[in-house]
């Protein structure tokens, strides 16, 4: 009885020592859900882990492009962009501030987000929505070669800033709200959206979507409402930029454009 006594008393503080608070929890990385994903495991279960585990994901451009081509689906690197749910409830709002030349100030959107994607530019704490403008596609053919490009009257934005990194409130996500820099012409701005040649003889080439040029690569940090803090990763040269609304495709005909210039 002594011995079973003190075998007791041995083991006991080791299993308090194994206990689930005591042991360290595995923190997934972007090769971790590689390695899911590669292993076969469903989305559910991947997304149940990453909802329930810590994280340390790089969320860089280049680190989602790495994902997508190891076959991880959108709907786990939308999970990886956002690792904990957006909590129900949304912060009251700030009171409206002043608005601008070109804009128009308004408290935060609630967080069931509004009916159509919105933009507001961060300035003295406050959330400023930008006006949208429409573009027009117009199209440019030669013989041999082709060139589709959206349009926005004006060649300045109205709204002006002279922040080289300027944070921004978008309420749609990421892949719908590209940021781009848009290239002023005498009378308007435009952003290439498409193009294609053919030689004389035979063989074609034709690309669609916005090129990698006109983009702009951004930090995104999911807020208490679930709507994305957006800010340039390198300052901006002065020029005319704007967020581009793809939603449901590539840009097309009355694309809304929230356009804005860095002086």
């Amino acid at each position: 009885m002594r011995s079973r006594f003190v075998a007791v008393t041995l083991v006991a503080p080791l299993l308090m020592a194994l206990s689930p608070a005591a042991v360290a929890q595995e923190t997934l990385t972007n090769q971790s859900v590689v390695e899911m994903v590669k292993a076969g495991l469903s989305e559910r279960v991947i997304i149940a882990k990453i909802r329930t585990s810590p994280t340390n994901f790089d969320t860089r451009t280049d680190a989602l492009i790495a994902l997508k081509n190891n076959g991880v689906s959108e709907q786990v690197i939308e999970a990886i962009m956002s690792p904990s749910a957006p909590p129900a409830a949304a912060a009251a709002p700030p009171p409206p501030p002043s608005a601008p030349a070109g804009s128009v100030a308004m408290a935060p959107p609630r967080a069931a987000g509004p009916s159509r994607p919105t933009v507001f530019l961060v300035a003295g704490g406050k959330e400023v929505e930008l006006m949208a403008a429409s573009g027009e596609v117009q199209r440019n053919r030669t013989p041999y070669s082709r060139s589709t490009e959206l349009v926005i009257g004006g060649n300045k934005a109205k709204y002006r800033t002279a922040e080289r990194q300027p944070v921004f409130v978008i309420t749609t996500e990421l892949g719908e709200m590209p940021l781009v820099r848009l290239d002023p012409g005498k009378s308007d701005r435009n952003l290439k959206i498409g193009s294609g040649s053919r030689a004389p003889y035979g063989g074609s080439t034709s690309s669609r979507g916005i090129r990698s040029e006109d983009m702009i690569e951004v930090s995104a940090e999911r807020d208490s409402r679930g709507f994305y803090r957006i800010k340039p990763r390198t300052p901006l040269p002065p020029g005319e930029y704007g967020f581009v609304s793809t939603r449901g495709g590539s840009p097309n005909a009355g694309s809304t454009i929230y356009d804005f210039g860095v002086d």
